[in-house]
């Protein structure tokens, strides 16, 4: 597989492990909101965002995982 650099990203998925405390984060202020709600949907927008760059940089899928919350990024 041809590995894609991008300047300024030495180590993508480094870089988005590190943003696991803030995917947390947002996963429990979404767990406190009405399901399926506005404020719910609102916060769901900033993590699949965030999973999408995820994807785009180091291509994988779900990078955090649900059933792996709390436990950092997902490794293979």
């Amino acid at each position: 597989m041809t590995r894609i650099r991008y300047t300024g990203i030495s180590d993508p998925v480094k870089a988005f492990e590190e943003l696991t405390p803030l995917v947390e984060q947002l996963r429990k202020l979404q767990m406190r909101c009405k399901p399926f709600g506005a404020d719910y949907h609102a916060i769901g927008v900033a993590i699949e965002g965030l999973q999408t760059a995820a994807y785009h940089f180091t291509r994988r899928p779900h990078f955090w995982a649900a059933e792996d919350r709390g436990q950092g990024a997902m490794r293979s």
